[in-house]
């Protein structure tokens, strides 16, 4: 069988992710460092977070492909058995 990245019957739980008020002050304290590490402004480093931020959102857009990709797939092959089964009786009829 295929490399499964997800399935139709045995999905793992989604994770859910929160951000707090210590998560936004990690964030700034972090912009801030960047900012006088590279001599830039705090809003280029934001921005250039948000180009990364891109890029991990278009891999994960890649990764749910996948995972519909193998669904879909092993959904045709349910059907594909059942189109047989079906066949199957049929000439045996």
């Amino acid at each position: 069988m295929r490399n499964q990245i997800g399935t139709l019957f045995s999905q793992k739980e989604r994770n859910y992710c929160t951000v707090e008020d210590s998560h936004l002050d990690a964030f700034i304290a972090v912009i801030v460092k960047l900012s006088k590490k590279h001599g830039i402004s705090v809003a280029e480093v934001i921005a250039a977070k948000e180009v990364l931020e891109s890029e991990r959102k278009n891999d994960l857009y890649v990764r749910n492909g996948d995972a519909f990709d193998e669904q879909i797939a092993g959904f045709g092959e349910l059907l594909q058995q059942l189109i047989s089964a079906i066949e199957n009786w049929q000439s045996d009829t």
